[in-house]
């Protein structure tokens, strides 16, 4: 039988498992990537290639030296400076025409409403919650009446609708040509999950205090699914919750076309499960370690401590295979349990952490997540390329941050509005709807110049071209009066990019594209 991790996800039927099931031990892992015949561990680093470790022989400690990641704010204001800047009603009604995501709006009551709901209506309602104006403010600031937008809001802004919107945008995003080019790895679809602070205009059951982040006031943590800078999934939870209790949930609840097979966060992504839950399900947790020498206590091996004496980085303790075997019918009841939706993963992490230390259900879960803890703790120190594309992965999703706390400021404060919990979670839904909508206009013009200079061979504006991030807004109007009726001005995405050749602008580009350090396998397809 093939040696390997236990896989719960599906009932082998093997009566007398091996002894040996499941043994990936820390010796293991070690001597497939080190040289057994060098005893010296600063000699080991080296053979090895480690060089972002370092073994001190006088405290006999390992030094981990982080990955330096290339600044692009140079290359995203060089590029979105010489854009043209357009207002957000003309980029919706664009987005509206590539995507009809308008029409996953329907009414709360069809008989007393239009089938169809008003495109300018929708809008107007829309970027009212998003943005904080609410609909007194939004009538105001457009050309549009409050009884309409009141109306518009009660019939057609539910948050199945809202899903239903978001999911058409983020399917046509995962269309277009620029998507691919997102990816770090050709094999590996990396999703990063963190929460947003929000403050509450008004509290509501959910909104908890935090003086650290709210003051004297309330707020929420808005909990979002990012992937290749789409923004997938996004819930609110409470600001006193752990975000490692949602990590499996907002994943498992994704709706989207869009299936990542990797998920980072920051430490607040780790718990004593989390790494046995998503591998049951086929996903890899993948966190930013900050503290190497606070993960080397987490690290524990298959066999008995006293054989790896001789290595230079030691387990704390032995996992307990025979318990994780002996509990395997009940740790299926748990996976089944998670896979028919019966039970959300918050529920479930209360549930073992309100058991007694000795059940061993509990145990047996907390010990199979040691195994593949230790497993990637190894992975993450030894290779340089995985600790540079989860640190990556996470720069996005704090991107995505910066994206939604201008879009939230619009109005005034970093804030959501509504009097009840529903309220806030459909102003969620409507500011991640808007980034939606961003997100796809920059991926549009991204996918046209990506077309554009694939066809001349050009690899250095190609280079450029991987290197922004379509989660920009300085070349967009957010402020000033909204005119949604009336004369309209169409998005010609031919007609911007005809202005924006990067020939033209090769003399003021010319550092940025010059320091961008070209792909040899890239290089060699365009030959």
């Amino acid at each position: 039988m093939k040696e390997g991790p236990p896989d719960f996800r599906t009932d082998t039927g093997d009566a007398n498992p091996p002894s040996h099931y499941g043994e990936l031990t820390i010796s293991l892992l070690i001597a497939s990537s080190l040289p057994s015949s060098i005893a010296e561990p600063r000699a080991i680093c080296a053979a090895a290639g480690l060089k972002h470790l370092e073994y001190n022989s006088a405290n006999k400690t390992l030094s981990w030296h982080k990955p330096k990641t290339n600044n692009q704010e140079a290359v995203q204001t060089g590029f979105y400076g010489k854009l043209q800047t357009r207002d957000i009603a003309d980029i919706f009604r664009f987005v509206n025409q590539q995507c009809g995501f308008l029409s996953a709006f329907t009414p709360l009551q069809p008989r007393y409403a239009k089938k169809i709901a008003d495109e300018d209506s929708l809008m107007a309602v829309i970027i009212a919650q998003a943005m904080n104006h609410g609909n007194l403010n939004m009538a105001e600031t457009s050309d549009i009446s409050y009884h309409v937008l009141e109306a518009t809001h009660q019939q057609y802004l539910r948050l199945a609708t809202l899903q239903t919107a978001n999911d058409l945008i983020s399917n046509a995003i995962a269309q277009l040509g620029i998507f691919p080019h997102y990816s770090f790895d050709l094999e590996i679809l990396r999703g990063s999950v963190d929460g947003q602070k929000f403050e509450m205009a008004e509290p509501t059951i959910k909104a908890r205090h935090s003086r650290k982040y709210f003051g004297r006031g309330k707020g929420v943590v808005a909990y979002t699914l990012l992937v290749n800078h789409i923004p997938l999934q996004s819930q609110l939870i409470g600001a006193h919750e752990h975000e490692s209790h949602y990590v499996f949930d907002i994943c498992y609840h994704n709706t989207t076309d869009i299936t990542p097979s990797a998920i980072t966060g920051d430490m607040h992504s780790v718990n004593k499960a989390n790494f046995a839950i998503l591998h049951w399900f086929g996903l890899r947790l993948e966190p930013r370690f900050t503290d190497l020498q606070a993960q080397l206590k987490h690290l524990f091996c298959g066999n008995e401590p006293a054989e790896y004496q001789d290595y230079s980085i030691q387990p704390v303790g032995q996992i307990d295979r025979q318990l994780i075997l002996e509990e395997k019918f009940n740790i299926d009841q748990v996976v089944a349990t998670l896979g028919l939706k019966e039970m959300t993963q918050s529920t479930l992490i209360r549930k073992l952490c309100n058991y007694s230390q000795q059940n061993r259900t509990r145990k047996a879960i907390f010990e199979f997540d040691k195994l593949i803890r230790s497993i990637y703790t190894l992975r993450y120190l030894c290779d340089p390329q995985l600790q540079r594309n989860v640190h990556r992965s996470q720069n996005r999703i704090e991107s995505y941050h910066q994206l939604r706390s201008a879009i939230a400021q619009v109005g005034g404060k970093k804030q959501l509005t509504g009097k009840t919990d529903i309220d806030i979670q459909i102003s969620n839904q409507c500011s991640r709807l808007i980034a939606n909508v961003i997100i796809y206009y920059n991926s549009a013009i991204l996918s046209r110049l990506l077309d554009k200079y694939q066809a001349s061979k050009n690899a250095k504006a190609l280079a450029l071209l991987k290197k922004i991030f379509p989660t920009a807004w300085q070349h967009i109007y957010f402020h000033g009066h909204y005119t949604f009726s009336g004369r309209r001005i169409p998005i010609d995405l031919d007609a911007i990019l005809a202005n924006l050749a990067l020939e033209e602008a090769e003399e003021e580009l010319t550092q940025v594209v010059d320091s961008i350090p070209l792909d040899p396998e890239m290089l060699s397809e365009m030959a």
